[in-house]
């Protein structure tokens, strides 16, 4: 009986949506053919029923004559809108991507796998070639979990675009938080030499290792992605009060970027200034992109410090190579 149930389950989801209901002459000929079994029309409401009990409906196109699956765990919309993510994602090496987005897909009928993939047109060469991305985040949480510190090698792309390591000596650090932000996963963790927290690429590590060294504790109110939000493009380094005025055409990027709880006041007519707390490094960064419209006000140093980059930057330009 429950052998039945579930290849009748297993016939409703990958054949039939909303769009797409199947008959019952289909259900009990596919039934037949795939798992060899055999029943009767009349059988065939009981076990919808008992389909039902269990939270599966499987509703009928009363037009169309034919059955689908009214009940999944993602709606069409969430799978498209979830395999995409996983597409675009570039950390997630090309071969991880197609097993994930299979698997996602699987959880729904033939047509939304077909129109999935249809759509896809377009290669992603942003792919890492780095294939321990997944393995790399097991790894991680069982040490987060055990509270133990990690050896690993930190990679880079040289000129020939291979993946190499940084340094001949292994990283060891004290492994803290995962978090995602400016597009990556990173692990926020504390290294030996040094007071501060660092943060890591996760798609950039390699052939991490558990050690028997215990972590070091870190403080209960430490919150990663507040820690995360000072890091500008998560760039590293102390962090510092920072001002910024800006031109208002640039007001929802400030707020996409920062939050909505990034202190603003307005400045003249179309002007406003940011009071924000960050890292030196990050802050130089955003203001090259939007140096049209920002400008670095406080504090002097990292001012001036910007002045002799656009200065130095004017004369690359200027310069007759």
């Amino acid at each position: 009986m429950k052998q039945i149930t579930l290849a009748i389950y297993e016939i409703m989801c990958h054949e039939s949506d909303e769009e797409h209901p199947i008959s019952r002459h289909k259900i009990l000929e596919l039934l037949e053919k795939r798992y060899d079994l055999e029943i009767t029309r009349q059988t065939l409401k009981k076990h919808f029923d008992l389909l039902a009990e269990h939270g599966i409906e499987v509703e009928y196109d009363s037009i169309k004559k034919a059955y689908y699956l009214n009940s999944r765990e993602f709606e069409k919309s969430e799978i498209h809108l979830l395999c995409n993510a996983v597409y675009s994602s570039h950390f997630i090496p090309e071969s991880d991507s197609k097993k994930l987005i299979k698997k996602l897909l699987d959880t729904q009928s033939k047509y939304v796998s077909q129109s999935f993939n249809n759509n896809v047109y377009v290669k992603n060469e942003r792919k890492s070639l780095n294939k321990q991305f997944f393995y790399n985040v097991e790894t991680l949480l069982e040490a987060i979990q055990n509270k133990k510190a990690v050896s690993f090698l930190y990679m880079k792309y040289n000129h020939q675009k291979q993946l190499v390591p940084r340094r001949k000596e292994r990283y060891l650090i004290h492994p803290y938080h995962i978090i995602y932000a400016n597009e990556n996963f990173y692990l926020i963790c504390r290294n030996d030499h040094y007071d501060n927290l660092s943060h890591y690429r996760i798609d950039r590590m390699q052939d991490i290792q558990i050690t028997d060294i215990v972590l070091k504790k870190l403080g209960k109110d430490f919150d990663p992605y507040e820690y995360a939000k000072t890091k500008i493009f998560m760039y590293g380094g102390d962090e510092e009060m920072i001002s910024l005025l800006c031109d208002d055409v640039i007001f929802d990027d400030i707020i996409d970027r920062f939050g909505r709880d990034v202190m603003i006041q307005k400045a003249g007519h179309d002007h406003f200034q940011v009071y924000l707390k960050s890292s030196r490094q990050g802050i130089l960064y955003f203001a090259l992109q939007y140096a049209a419209h920002c400008q670095i006000m406080t504090p002097a140093s990292l001012r001036n410090e910007m002045i002799q980059i656009l200065q130095n930057t004017l004369e690359k330009y200027q310069s007759k190579r």
